[in-house]
C-alpha cells in the first residue's frame, strides 16, 4: 500500500511509519517543511498550501497533524489547538474531492481523542456514547465533524479516538523525572479514570484501521483495562522503584489558566468495543506490563 501520513514526524507518526514498514507500506510524509526529511518516509509532499495538497495515487491517508495539547493553555493556544485540527482536516477533505474518483484514496483515518466524551466519572464509555461537554469535547466534535463529508466521496472514514499514549516520548517523558526524583503523587483524589494504550499497540491499531475494509466510523483506541489515577500513580512508582507520596490538590489544578485543569482531572473510562469485536489482540493489555516495557527502554538514559 501507498499511505500518506500528516504529522508523520511526531511521536505517534514515527511509530506508525515503523509499523507500516513492517507491513510493506510505501510511506508518503506530508509536512509544511518538505526540506526536512522524515525518518522512514519514501517520499515527502507539502502541506504548505492548503489548496494544493497532492493526494494522487495514495491508497490511504492517516491524518495526525495538530497543535500539541500538552502545553500551557492560553486563549491563543486554545484557538490554535482548535484551528490546526479542524481547518487542516477540512483542507484534506477538499483535496480528496479534487482527486478523480479512480485515483482517490480508499480510506481516510482521521485522528480524534477520547476527550470527546468529556468528564464522565465512573461511567463506561463505548463508541456509541454521547459527546460530552467542555472545551476538549468541543474540539474533538468539530474535528470529527470536519472529516465527516469524506463518506459522501466514496472514501471509507475511520475516526480513531486516542487515549493516553504510553511511550518513550509524550506525557511520560515529562512525568518520568518527577517520579524519579520521588516527587510523584496522585492528582486530586485520584479517582478519575485514565484510559491508556501502549504506543506499539496504537500503531498496530491504526494500521489495522487502514488495512481492514470492515472497520469504519468511531474507534476507541485504548487498552481494555483503564486505571484510576490513583492506580496509575501507584503502578508507575512501583515500576520505577520509587515512592509516590506527594499528591497535587485538585484546587490547585482547577486554578490552572483557561480550564487546563481538565486535562488532569477529567475522568474517561473507555471500552474499545469496536476493536474487541474485530478480535484485536493487545500486546500490552495491562498497565504494569505496558509501563515496564516503556521504562526498560529508557532507564539507562536517566
Amino acid at each position: 500500500m501507498k499511505v500518506g501520513i500528516t504529522g508523520a514526524s511526531g511521536f505517534l507518526g514515527s511509530a506508525i511509519i515503523e509499523e507500516g514498514k513492517r507491513r510493506g507500506w510505501t510511506i508518503v510524509a506530508f509536512s509544511r517543511r518538505v526540506d526536512r526529511p522524515v525518518s522512514g518516509a519514501d517520499e515527502m509532499r507539502s502541506l504548505a498550501d492548503p489548496g494544493a495538497i497532492d493526494l494522487n495515487d495514495l491508497n490511504a491517508i492517516i491524518h495526525l497533524a495538530g497543535e500539541p495539547i500538552a502545553a500551557l493553555w492560553t486563549k491563543d493556544r486554545k484557538r490554535r489547538i482548535h484551528e490546526s485540527r479542524v481547518d487542516l482536516t477540512r483542507d484534506l477533505v477538499e483535496s480528496i474531492a479534487a482527486v478523480s474518483r479512480t485515483r482517490r484514496p480508499s480510506v481516510l483515518v482521521s485522528a480524534s481523542a477520547i476527550g470527546i466524551y468529556g468528564d464522565r466519572g465512573d461511567d463506561w464509555l463505548d463508541e456509541e456514547s454521547d459527546v460530552g461537554f467542555g472545551y476538549l469535547a468541543g474540539v474533538c466534535r468539530d474535528w470529527e465533524g470536519a472529516s465527516a463529508p469524506t463518506g459522501k466521496l466514496g472514501v471509507r472514514l475511520v475516526n480513531p479516538r486516542i487515549g493516553l499514549v504510553l511511550g518513550r516520548e509524550g506525557f511520560l517523558k515529562r512525568l518520568r523525572m518527577i517520579f524519579k526524583l520521588g516527587l510523584g503523587g496522585r492528582l486530586g483524589r485520584g479517582n478519575q479514570w485514565m484510559s491508556w494504550i501502549h504506543l506499539r499497540d496504537l500503531a498496530r491499531l491504526f494500521a489495522d484501521c487502514v488495512e481492514n475494509e470492515k472497520i469504519q466510523g468511531r474507534v476507541n483506541c485504548v487498552a481494555p483495562n483503564p486505571a484510576t489515577n490513583r492506580e496509575f500513580t501507584t503502578c508507575y512508582a512501583r515500576v520505577l522503584r520509587r515512592k509516590a507520596i506527594f499528591p497535587v490538590p485538585a484546587f490547585l489544578l482547577k486554578r490552572l489558566p483557561w480550564g487546563m485543569g481538565h486535562l488532569f482531572l477529567d475522568s474517561q473510562r473507555v471500552d474499545p468495543v469496536v476493536m474487541k469485536s474485530f478480535g484485536f489482540q493487545w500486546e500490552f493489555p495491562d498497565l504494569e506490563s505496558a509501563l515496564a516495557d516503556v521504562e526498560k527502554v529508557v532507564n539507562w538514559k536517566l
